[in-house]
């Protein structure tokens, strides 16, 4: 199940690097949860055909967050911000201030979210 989450992630982030069938055929088997076979006769191939063309995209997938470390930095963003927010938590600051603190922590984390949703 993990192998399936994190190849989701990686999808999310770097299907533009994908043919359309590809993403496709990735979609299917990630976010709908096909097996290989209903993939295969859905698209109209074999199952080996559907192996390879995961097995190629999830490479590309791999080598481009390799390459460019989009969910690495992610990661490494919101424990960041954690520890930010855990650390200054008790600490006395006039309402203002703690608004102005929360408001920034709010906007950094949404710097990773869709341009529509910031």
């Amino acid at each position: 199940m993990e192998r399936l989450f994190k190849l989701g992630m990686l999808l999310d982030r770097y299907e533009a690097l994908l043919t359309e069938r590809q993403r496709s055929i990735l979609r299917q088997y990630t976010d709908e949860n096909c097996s290989l076979a209903e993939i295969a006769e859905r698209e109209g191939i074999s199952r080996q055909g559907v192996r390879d063309i995961l097995a190629r995209a999830e490479r590309q997938l791999s080598e481009a967050e390799e390459a460019v470390g989009l969910i690495r930095k992610e990661s490494l963003q919101t424990a960041k911000l954690r520890m930010l927010r855990n650390r200054f938590k008790d600490v006395p600051l006039s309402d203002a201030d703690r608004a102005a603190f929360e408001k920034g922590l709010a906007e950094l984390a949404g710097i990773w979210e869709d341009e529509d949703g910031v």
